[in-house]
């Protein structure tokens, strides 16, 4: 039976028991940061299992994607020694919340089994929890099992847990009898083959795990309200067993790989030689579904996992002979086979192969140069790899740990991994104290397209330009590097962001969504939409509307900057700036906010020069000619021999390097937002221009109209109108703060009539109605008490508020601050305050009625 059909026959059969089909959650888990990778079918259910979310269905059946390599499920060193452990797996399963149980579980698994799947009874054994006497019966007497193959085991095989705390409960596993042959352990002197016994005769192909209890901090068991159940059924073993093969990569779901390894490496496989492409095959399934669902090979945390296993395959591949990288030609043959029911691997066999491929490139290059290296170390000392060697080799040419362990592992050597790991504690230290984006270029492996000495730089007069890429690299969040031979995108610089758009040819299309200058040139960032990259010439487009805004903004800081100088005197000077295709940020020195009459006159200035349609001219020149021309530089700022002048005409003249319109009117309106403090002496101007101006314009006109409409007026008279209401408003708040006064004053003449007396003070307490404003009976308390104290408390839902009001001439005695303490903390909450007023609560308003009672005691103590 092909794997397609066991699955799909897996999923029919509970659908006609009528759960709902639930897709795999991502590999990559995005909700749960205790993972790693989704390693069991009932990761996505967790929460319902914790009961931090209602179950959508009562019954559910999938084939979950697993990953296990790193944290605590890690079976990566022992994939390709023998034929079940894998990186990845697929974990067919059913379950239930809150609906059937062992009864339903027991009979369908067996019904599934051997009815559907046709597997032959006698080779069946099921085993049960020691305490699980009721699935013992069930099993009994629900299915033909032989009596004999049914048996108790301990919590070690048959008691399934979350962690350390949690849902948890017995569990009974279905294993299969492959028969005496199978026993690789035949003529051990003392072996005796068993279920759950330690050779490969008899294996678990499903798990039926019944959560009935919670086990708590203290380790007792307490029945859960719900019962579940959670099944989980390896299709790789299942395929073993209806295929008769004697090993999970002998059947269809690696065969297919397997055949195309050996046709590419021109080698055979075999069980005893086929280490090196049981290895391939299973780690290229890990990182195609790993990279579809949106992880990518780092040097942390699951990157660095995925990095491992693809140079853990690539040095495999070197073994079999592949001297040129190779994964990659997998892919498609893996998304052909898988695709069908993962179809979230359809349409992305592209970005898949060129991630691949980029790294075994980067790996390929190090590889061959770091053999050798490790060689020259051996020399030095035949039994350890010295922790400084062990990091040289992986920082330098890619090693990771464990590829130097089995290197040394091979030579009869170990290697310093506490050495190793203060090398690196060393050198994430370094890189915490450089710039980010300097220490991952500086760490980037380029590939190389074609030769390119410096990329020439084209956009102050053309949006396009006919390219090709020189040399390309992909970043550990996915993106891609890029550097061209020629290229209309501005890179981020003198405050004015980078362009943004597309480049295309005939292979690819890529999105560019950042550029930044290095040393290494000008770098473009971006993401591959389609097809695979090459060096056939291509076409680089900026976003035209973008780079347009962009221009606006840059030229009317210069022409901001120069309008500040005359309203506020020469003392300004730019401090900074941001330019970017919405609005244009400016920081300059002055020692207080600007009155709205200076914004307004800064405001108009600029819209002057705007009117007047002035030319915008640039120019290079030598740096000592810019100073004599009056050409503003920024103070602090290091410039080249040549540099380039910007001028608007008989108005400013600035270095810049920017884009900038061709004539002042381009800009059309210019428009502050803000004007704030950005530091000590700094103040800090937003503005925008253009369409964003226009667009701000209307959105002050609409909502002028919208303020008449409510007012019941016209736009004309909204600001007279909008006064005579406030003021009408603040006259009805007094008066009703008046009355509201009066009718406290009322109130605690009845509270005062009720005032116990307790010898040194009388004491007046009430429960007020629910959500009343208690610090509205500050004022009226103060002047109406005498040798007396208030505790007064208002509940809202759960929580009680308390304020308490101590006569002036009782302070000396008694301090209203802490008393209030002192019943916040009962009510478990906070409060404080004066001697004479203060204000607390607490949300266990259960205890406020035997609160009220031991008043006195408190206030005394």
């Amino acid at each position: 039976m092909h794997s397609i059909e066991v699955r799909k026959k897996f999923i029919e059969f509970f659908l006609s028991k009528e759960h709902s089909f639930v897709p795999s959650s991502s590999v990559v888990p995005t909700d749960d940061p205790t993972l790693l990778f989704a390693n069991a079918g009932m990761n996505q259910f967790k929460p319902i299992f914790l009961g931090q979310v209602k179950p959508e269905v009562k019954r559910a059946v999938n084939s979950q994607k697993c990953i296990r390599a790193g944290g605590k499920h890690n079976d990566l060193e022992e994939v390709g020694k023998d034929g079940y452990h894998h990186t990845f797996f697929e974990m067919l399963g059913n379950w239930s919340f809150g609906d059937y149980y062992k009864k339903e579980a027991i009979s369908w698994a067996w019904e599934l089994l051997t009815e559907v799947y046709k597997l032959d009874k006698t080779r069946l054994h099921a085993t049960v929890h020691d305490s699980d006497m009721e699935s013992f019966e069930l099993w009994k007497t629900l299915t033909d099992i032989n009596p004999a193959h049914i048996t108790y085991h301990g919590d070690k095989d048959n008691f399934w847990e979350m962690g350390d705390t949690g849902p948890c409960g017995p569990c009974s596993e279905i294993h299969y009898d492959r028969g005496e042959d199978s026993c690789e352990k035949a003529g051990v002197p003392g072996h005796i083959c068993a279920v759950n016994g330690d050779c490969s005769r008899y294996i678990e192909i499903w798990n039926l795990v019944f959560i009935q209890y919670n086990r708590n901090t203290d380790g007792e068991l307490q029945p859960l309200d719900s019962v579940y159940v959670d099944t989980g059924a390896g299709l790789e073993r299942i395929c073993q067993i209806l295929q008769g093969v004697s090993s999970n990569y002998d059947t269809d779901l690696f065969q297919v790989l397997i055949q195309e390894i050996s046709r590419l490496s021109n080698t055979t496989y075999t069980q005893e030689t086929g280490v090196s492409h049981r290895v391939i095959a299973d780690h290229i399934r890990s990182l195609c579904f790993a990279l579809a669902d949106g992880g990518f090979p780092s040097n942390e945390g699951r990157g660095y996992v995925l990095r491992r296993i693809l140079r853990r395959a690539a040095r495999h591949g070197r073994l079999l002979g592949f001297a040129e990288p190779f994964l990659w030609k997998l892919v498609d043959i893996l998304v052909q086979q898988m695709g069908g029911h993962f179809t979230e691997l359809n349409g992305k066999a592209d970005f898949i192969k060129m991630v691949i491929k980029a790294e075994e490139e980067r790996f390929n290059k190090t590889l061959d140069t770091g053999l050798q290296k490790f060689n020259e170390f051996r020399e030095v000392s035949d039994k350890l790899i010295s922790g400084k060697d062990a990091f040289m080799l992986y920082d330098t040419f890619g090693f990771p740990l464990d590829l130097t362990q089995i290197l040394a592992e091979e030579h009869g050597m170990e290697v310093d991994t506490h050495g190793f790991e203060e090398e690196m504690q060393k050198q994430k230290e370094r890189a915490r104290a450089a710039s980010k984006f300097a220490q991952n270029l500086a760490d980037t492996d380029w590939i190389e397209l074609s030769p390119c000495s410096e990329t020439v730089f084209v956009g102050y007069e053309h949006f396009i330009a006919q390219c090709r890429i020189c040399r390309y690299s992909l970043a550990d969040d996915s993106s891609l590097q890029l550097i061209l031979d020629k290229t209309p995108f501005y890179a981020e610089s003198g405050g004015q962001i980078a362009d943004t758009g597309r480049i295309s040819s005939h292979d690819f299309e890529i999105e560019i969504t950042d550029v930044k200058k290095s040393p290494e040139g000008i770098i473009h960032i971006g993401r591959l939409i389609l097809g695979m990259i090459s060096n056939t010439p291509a076409e680089a487009v900026i976003a035209d509307s973008l780079r347009r805004d962009t221009a606006r903004n840059h030229t009317a800081t210069h022409i901001l900057h120069k309008a500040l100088r005359e309203c506020l005197g020469d003392a300004v000077q730019q401090k900074g700036s941001l330019v970017s295709p919405d609005y244009l940020r400016f920081d300059f020195t002055h020692v207080k906010a600007l009155s709205p009459e200076e914004l307004r006159a800064v405001e108009n200035r600029v819209n002057e020069i705007i009117r007047e349609n002035r030319p915008v001219m640039t120019e290079e020149m030598e740096l000592e000619t810019a100073k004599s021309i009056g050409a503003t530089a920024l103070f602090g700022e290091k410039y080249s021999e040549r540099v380039r002048v910007v001028s608007v005409q008989d108005f400013s003249k600035e270095l810049c390097g920017g884009t900038h319109v061709n004539a002042s009117g381009e800009l059309g309106l210019f428009k502050i937002v803000s004007e704030s403090s950005s530091a000590a002496g700094i103040r800090r101007i937003e503005a925008v221009t253009g369409r964003q101006a226009y667009k701000k314009t209307l959105e002050l006109e609409d909502s002028i109209k919208e303020l008449a409409v409510i007012l019941n007026s016209n736009p004309a008279q909204v600001l007279q109108k909008a006064e005579s209401l406030v003021a009408h408003v603040q006259t009805q708040a007094l008066e009703i703060k008046n009355l509201k006064d009066r009718l406290i004053g009322f109130e605690l003449q009845d509270l005062i009539a009720t005032a116990r007396d307790q010898g040194a003070y009388k004491l007046i307490t009430s429960i007020l109605k629910d959500d009343t404003d208690l610090q509205s009976y500050r004022d009226v308390l103060a002047s109406k008490l005498q040798g007396t104290i208030a505790i007064l408390f208002s509940k809202s839902g759960e929580s009680v508020s308390v304020i308490c009001a101590v006569s002036k001439d009782l302070t000396s005695q008694c301090h209203a601050g802490k008393i209030i303490q002192k019943l916040s903390a009962e009510l478990g909450g906070k409060g404080g305050g004066r001697p004479d007023f203060a204000m607390g609560g607490g949300k266990e308003s259960d205890k406020l009625d035997a609160l009220i009672h031991r008043l006195p005691e408190l206030i005394s103590g």
